[in-house]
């Protein structure tokens, strides 16, 4: 033991993947050595705490990349993955040995013993769980059956509720982190972006107590698992086959409670964990959406062979259904050209002074030091940025155009794997840039369709063949792109406008208007502005239908101002009996 800590004192703590290159190797060879459960144990305590700094550090460099991951970042988590597979297979012959050989254990409690290495197991499975959902992969073979195998291990020495202390991943029980990582996989993790998958798995082992298993299949819960099977939890509904003993039943009905009592406070709060793990409301909608009831498609899948041009992003899709116009042109026409003082780019020299400064005007602003005066020895090193048209001003040359179309706004050839009413799956090549994650807007035009429809991103999916599979639900067939701004009823003002798009009703499936703004600066009850050229309309936010990490979705209705309403009562009738009552007063 003490060998092993001097070893890992020494460890390259600077290059995370020469150490986890270096951890990798021992505990493999740890576990084809014969050792007592104590020492092994000992030893893997010993190691852990460098083995979870080496996968955190790993994980920085494979998470956020784009979808279709680099060479460089796949091997760093192909390394995480052995690093988690390797220590919960050391973790779990320590607890198969105590169990076998109990009676020769001295110097710790044989059970005790046990209960804690199935528990470091399980977190060790439930981390590689939750790294392959980050990654949108499938789980790997025998990966749940591994999972379920470490619990009827505990089950069968009845040290499933025995609490255990882990300063490092989180204390707990032996079902909490069983049912942390089996409940992640029952909450749609393929449309839930990265941050969002961890907070939630977070957030489970958090909210663990509030589960429980049952073996009575008359005490059903929305969730059941065979403990004998390499399957993730399913649907009780769905299971045709006679009750074996193996089955349990999950019932989260507390745990939707918890979140629904969270999400009805007037203002709901989010759950910060830490600054990087933080379960907001729109994830607390989704848990609780996930977890309270059975969801099946609506729309059954074809197989196709078809091409679509999508484009991603909010900037990109206001773009495309404004017919190609920038949203300076959206506002103000097509033959709008910015101010040159409006294009200060990185100039501080075009800004303009506030009138707050106090010390705008005093002569200290005319005394320049003499270790900077024009000509010294001591010249300013620093470079002014400016932007291409400002830069053109001030060289008295025709102003660039803006790059636009592909340049700006790129578009994406993609195929079609299948298609339903509802949308499409597309494959997602290495050959098209950009990060597009769950939860992003997008524009999808079919080859033979002059229309853009807006749709957004609802699942991803890595395959075993290195394909990637992207689901895209359609939101609407059509559009309308304007400027949005907040109207401050205190001040009189309006706040800069933002991009924003009108979706129309659809009266065939009963769908109201909508307007769908970015994430942020917009709430239910605002008063909003949405500028066209020559056009503006007086709209207050209603209901919020839908929020993403990338855009939220409002009904709305119209506000009348007060000189449509004068205009509308001149152009009624007089009501003779209301004026007759003037001659009486």
């Amino acid at each position: 033991e003490e060998g092993a800590r001097q070893w890992a004192n020494a460890l390259p703590v600077t290059s995370s993947s020469q150490v986890a290159l270096q951890l990798r190797d021992v505990i493999a060879r740890l576990n084809r050595v014969e050792l007592t459960p104590e020492l092994r144990f000992k030893l893997m305590e010993t190691l852990r705490p460098a083995l979870l700094v080496a996968a955190t550090s790993l994980s920085r460099r494979f998470l956020r990349q784009p979808l279709v991951m680099p060479v460089e970042p796949r091997q760093m988590a192909a390394m995480a993955d052995d690093l988690y597979h390797l220590a919960g297979t050391g973790y779990t012959i320590v607890a198969v040995h105590a169990i076998q050989r109990r009676d020769s254990i001295r110097e710790v409690n044989a059970a005790r013993l046990a209960c804690e290495s199935i528990h470091r197991a399980l977190r060790f499975a439930g981390a590689r769980l939750l790294q392959t959902f980050q990654l949108y992969r499938p789980v790997p073979l025998r990966g749940w059956l591994t999972l379920h195998q470490l619990y009827s291990l505990a089950e069968g020495q009845r040290l499933t509720q025995l609490q255990v202390e882990d300063r490092l991943s989180g204390s707990g029980t032996v079902t909490t982190a069983y049912l942390q990582a089996l409940l992640l996989g029952c909450c749609k993790p393929n449309t839930l972006r990265q941050n969002d998958l961890a907070a939630a798995y977070r957030g489970l082992q958090e909210w663990g107590a509030l589960l429980t298993m049952e073996r009575d299949p008359q005490h059903k819960g929305l969730f059941m698992v065979d403990l004998d099977g390499d399957r993730p939890a399913m649907y009780s509904q769905l299971y045709q086959e006679p009750p074996g003993p193996r089955l349990r039943y999950i019932d989260t009905k507390p745990l939707v409670e918890h979140l629904q009592k969270l999400s009805s406070q007037p203002d709901p709060q989010e759950v910060v964990f830490d600054k990087d793990t933080v379960v907001n409301a729109p994830l607390i909608a989704h848990l609780i959406h996930a977890l309270s009831k059975m969801s099946l498609r609506n729309f059954a899948r074809q197989r196709t062979s078809k091409t679509v041009w999508i484009g991603t992003g909010l900037s990109t899709c206001h773009y495309l259904l404004a017919d190609e116009k920038s949203f300076e042109e959206v506002l103000y026409g097509s033959d709008y050209r910015p101010d040159p003082s409006e294009r200060i780019g990185g100039n501080p020299f075009l800004g303009r002074h506030s009138s707050s400064d106090p010390w705008q005007g005093t002569d200290a602003e005319d005394e320049t030091p003499a270790g900077n005066a024009s000509g010294g020895d001591n010249p300013l090193d620093h470079q002014v940025l400016l932007d291409r048209e400002t830069l053109a001003v001030l060289q008295g040359e025709e102003t660039p155009e803006e790059p636009s179309g592909p340049g700006r706004y790129p578009l994406h050839r993609v195929s079609m794997y299948d298609a339903s009413p509802g949308g499409y799956c597309l494959e997602w090549t290495d050959a098209m840039t950009g990060n597009i994650t769950t939860g992003e807007i997008v524009c999808v035009r079919e080859d033979d369709s002059a229309r853009w429809s807006l749709a957004a991103v609802r699942w991803v999916s890595q395959l075993e063949n290195s394909r990637t599979l992207m689901g895209v639900e359609l939101l609407s067939p059509g559009a309308a792109a304007y400027g949005a701004s907040v109207q401050h009823s205190k001040q009189g003002e309006q706040a800069n406008p933002m991009r924003a798009l009108l979706l129309p009703e659809i009266k065939l499936v009963g769908q109201a208007p909508t307007l769908i703004l970015p994430r942020t600066g917009f709430r239910e009850r605002q008063k909003i502005t949405l500028m066209k050229h020559s056009e503006e309309i007086f709209i207050q936010l209603l209901h919020q239908v839908a929020i993403t990490s990338s855009f939220v979705q409002f009904e709305f209705r119209y506000v009348k101002q007060l000189g449509e309403i004068l205009a509308e009562d001149r152009s009624r009738p007089r009501d003779t009996s209301f004026d007759s009552l003037w001659t009486n007063i």
